[in-house]
């Protein structure tokens, strides 16, 4: 089997993995999302409590917090590997401090010149990681990725104020571009070196590169065009010249490499370290963690020292965080210069590596011209592709394995948790506890309203037969008003009527009939009194209800509104309670059915057919125009007064019935809703639909089942998660 086709095999093996990586950080994502809601309900539990100290203790010594964690880290670890499964390459890091020859190394594999690939001395030329495929044919593609302005002020602008502890952090890249920078707080060199770095390039020069943030991505075939977004290019006075490559977050190159078997192999390239451009651990973080499988690291000893330093040893480990058996998946590549003046140091520093003299164990020491692509690919490539061939497909197998047993090892301490969850509240059996409570209630609710019923009536039946006070006192405005508003014409507009009607007759009668309507129309008011009286007395009953039998949580109205709002939640299957509360509200004492007729009947004097013709005076003289209308004048106000006398008489042997309405409409309800047969268990069944309003430790007893019940369905949705999740490893 050719290398390529070997390469092919492992990808294919990885694929079915990585579609059940997807299905398992499907229901961890279920899971965590469930131990959220979890936690949240923890929270509330504590409040619905708060008067039981011993559940309140249970519920505070469940631990779901440390749970939600792990299953987010598990979730993390399996994302990343997911991502690098469902690759159709193999990847190679290849990381290095900067001038250590790692770009030269990557020409030699991958058969790039500098115009792509520089490879200089001097500052880092590298911008942005770079993943570098191999692709049979001639032409060279580069694909261009570009920061959007939130990533870019998340990932290379804020890096650098936390690092450098500035304050004012900006909250968009606008914002950061358009305002002050603000001064740097220590004199430390390296600090002062970063500041200038991020003053000099990013914030000064913004609008040379803000307009590339947010193009998406580009394709350039053009290779000297390549370098402008790949690398940094500076002017004779160390000014960067190429601002574009500011705002680049990947590219992808894909070439025709020089070993034609290099199959799906595909090169990262991170950013060397080393100068004091931010965002790098970050980036190799990310870039091991998910984009590669094996790693090279780059180091080239000087020809007069040969010594490993600290940083070294601090990449190495910054690997190890990002990449799972690093020991096992990497490669030490020491850069032998092509004269071979540095090999001493080179062979110095393989045996230190070989011995575990340096603690940074890799599978192999290689001493490779990282300039010669001969030996980059007989040397290193060759190396690389071998250890892929018989490891890595293990590798992946084994790190996933470990992976799946941290999970399992939550999932473990998740059900302890639960278990202990589902005893935290304290058992109730709301039903048997609430029908108990609510026979007694009901018992006590039965006694109180006989008894104020009851009570109300011998009350009202002492007031029957006396005045009701509310009609006496609207009677009585009434006749002040018709006494002092008496509409009696003068004597001039008489005699103007006397001469266009002709006859004082004729003007006597039209002026009797509009003193009998204006009279008519005063004694309306009298329904005010009537209405007040009833609306009294039904507000009586009301407030029995609400305040003497603790009926007033069926409702926020009060008074007459307050009747009418139980009459309509009162269903039609409770025959008597609901038409007693329909007699009560509806029940009303009116002017014109009760004492209207009454006073009709004496309104008589007031009307022409019905009463004395006008007397005639003056001598018999009908020409007599003003004494006529003297006459009519004067009859008018005898007849007006005569009969307000009389309606004065009439209304005052009915002034006592508003009382004994009052008292018959009460007694009638009560008939209804106490003593009909079969009312007392309508008034239990109607109740006991209302119970948690009315009284408040059934609203209590509810809030406590329902929050159970709310508990329960968060630990069974929790469970049920969890053993979905647990069905999806065991196949895996």
């Amino acid at each position: 089997m050719s290398k390529a086709k070997e390469i092919q095999s492992i990808i294919a093996q990885r694929q079915p993995l990585a579609d059940k990586l997807e299905d398992i950080e499907s229901r961890l994502k279920s899971l965590y999302n469930s131990l959220q809601e979890l936690e949240r309900g923890r929270q509330q539990q504590l409040k619905n409590w708060s008067d039981n100290s011993t559940t309140q203790s249970k519920l505070k010594t469940l631990n779901f917090t440390n749970i939600g964690p792990k299953v987010l880290d598990g979730l993390e670890s399996l994302r990343r590997l997911q991502g690098r499964f469902s690759r159709n390459t193999l990847n190679i890091g290849v990381i290095g401090h900067m001038g250590q020859g790692k770009s030269t190394l990557l020409q030699s594999l991958s058969g790039l010149r500098n115009e792509v690939i520089p490879a200089l001395p001097g500052k880092a030329c590298t911008a942005a990681r770079s993943t570098i495929c191999h692709q049979e044919g001639n032409g060279i593609l580069a694909e261009i990725q570009f920061h959007d302005k939130n990533s870019f002020l998340i990932e290379v602008i804020i890096p650098y104020y936390e690092k450098l502890g500035l304050n004012s952090r900006p909250s968009s890249f606008d914002e950061f571009a358009q305002t002050e920078l603000p001064s740097l707080p220590s004199k430390d060199q390296t600090k002062i070196n970063i500041y200038h770095r991020l003053e000099e390039d990013y914030h000064t020069n913004a609008r040379k590169y803000q307009d590339f943030l947010g193009r998406g991505s580009l394709n350039i075939q053009d290779q000297s065009q390549i370098s402008n977004y790949v690398s940094q290019k500076y002017n004779q006075d160390d000014q960067l010249i190429n601002h574009q490559c500011l705002a680049v977050k990947h590219v992808k190159i894909s070439c025709p490499f020089p070993v034609n078997e290099m199959g799906a192999i595909a090169l990262v390239d991170v950013p060397g370290l080393g100068d004091f451009r931010l965002g790098d651990e970050s980036l190799v973080i990310e870039a091991l963690g998910q984009e590669v499988d094996f790693i090279l690291f780059i180091y080239k000893p000087s020809k007069d020292r040969g010594n490993f330093k600290q940083s070294d040893t601090d990449l190495y480990d910054l690997a190890k965080k990002a990449l799972n058996d690093l020991p096992k998946r990497s490669i030490f590549v020491l850069n032998v210069d092509k004269n071979g003046e540095n090999k001493g140091n080179c062979e110095s520093l393989k045996r230190d590596i070989d011995s575990g003299k340096v603690e940074m164990p890799v599978l192999s020491c290689v001493i490779a011209d990282c300039s010669s692509p001969d030996e980059a690919n007989s040397k290193v490539l060759q190396a690389v592709l071998d250890n892929l061939r018989s490891n890595v497909t293990e590798l992946d197998r084994s790190f996933t394995r470990e992976k799946i047993e941290d999970i399992e090892k939550s999932l473990s301490e998740l059900h302890q948790q639960l278990q202990l969850a589902q005893d935290a509240l304290p058992k109730i059996d709301g039903e048997i506890i609430k029908e108990k409570k609510y026979d007694d209630l009901f018992k006590e609710f039965w006694e109180k309203i006989t008894n104020e019923m009851t009570e109300l009536q011998e009350r009202l039946i002492q007031n029957r037969d006396l005045p009701d006070e509310n009609l006496k006192t609207q009677i009585e405005t009434v006749f002040q008003v018709c006494r002092q508003k008496i509409e009696i014409p003068k004597v001039e507009e008489v005699k103007r009527r006397i001469r266009t009607l002709g006859y004082s007759e004729t003007a006597y009668s039209e002026y009797l009939g509009k003193l009998r309507t204006k009279l008519s129309s005063q004694f309306l008011d009298i329904d005010t009194g009537l209405k007040k009286s009833i609306e009294q007395v039904k507000t009586e009953v009301a407030n029995v209800l609400i305040e003497n039998c603790s009926l007033g949580g069926l409702s926020e109205l009060r008074g007459v509104d307050f009747l009418s709002e139980i009459y309509s939640q009162i269903s039609s299957e409770y025959t008597e309670l609901k038409k007693g509360f329909e007699i009560l509200s509806e029940f009303n004492l009116s002017y014109r059915g009760l004492i209207q007729h009454r006073i009709r009947l004496q309104l008589d004097r007031l009307t022409p057919d019905k009463t004395a013709r006008l007397p005639v005076k003056a001598g018999g003289n009908a020409n007599d125009v003003e004494a006529n209308a003297k006459d009519v004048i004067e009859t008018l106000e005898e007849l007006y007064n005569e009969t307000l006398y009389n309606c004065e008489n009439a209304l005052n042997g009915f002034l006592s019935e508003p009382s004994q309405a009052s008292f018959a409409i009460v007694e009638e309800f009560s008939d209804r809703v106490l003593r009909a047969e079969n009312v007392q268990t309508e008034w239990k069944d109607f109740l006991r639909e209302k119970r948690s309003q009315i009284w408040q430790d059934f609203n209590n007893l509810q809030n406590q089942v329902n929050a159970r019940k709310k508990w329960s369905e968060l630990l069974e949705s929790v469970e049920s998660e969890a053993e979905k999740l647990e069905k999806t490893l065991s196949q895996l």
